[in-house]
């Protein structure tokens, strides 16, 4: 399992205990490293889950606008509706197709789908894919409308 794969499944797993727990703050990110990723010493590299802890505090600092997106994209299903393991998948990839333009759209949401097959339901990778392609159109959408009205204007 590559590097990046196991990143985002930390940043699952962090976001997804802490939101068990009713924490969904920085703090708690931090307690998840320290409690289930430190070293013999008690000490975390936080160098070594660097990627896992941008996308855990990305979804964090942009929760509303995730969950929104998140929202408007899964047509008839409420983001409390869905399971926490779900919501916490769609976060993270809805995070990275929105907030990381160095990683392509078709990527994050690959990922996101592996990680449903071996973390979610049965059912859960077909409604991720469905959802997450219709943030990145959407996304891309809004970036051709960006770069158009930024032509006109200049």
């Amino acid at each position: 399992m590559g590097s990046r794969r196991q990143a985002r499944e930390h940043a699952l797993q962090a976001l997804y205990q802490c939101e068990a727990l009713g924490e969904l703050t920085q703090e708690c990110v931090d307690w998840y490293f320290q409690a289930f990723h430190a070293d013999e010493d008690g000490s975390v590299d936080f160098g070594k889950h660097e990627f896992a802890r941008i996308l855990a505090l990305g979804v964090l600092e942009n929760l509303d606008t995730i969950d929104k997106t998140i929202s408007a994209a899964s047509q008839n299903w409420s983001v409390s509706r869905m399971s926490q393991v779900d919501r916490n998948i769609l976060r993270l990839g809805a995070f990275e197709i929105s907030f990381l333009e160095d990683i392509p759209p078709n990527v994050s949401i690959n990922e996101a789908i592996e990680i449903a097959k071996r973390f979610a339901s049965d059912d859960s990778p077909m409604f991720i894919n469905g959802v997450l392609d219709k943030v990145a159109t959407d996304a891309r959408r809004r970036n051709v409308d960006v770069a158009w009205n930024k032509a006109i204007n200049e």
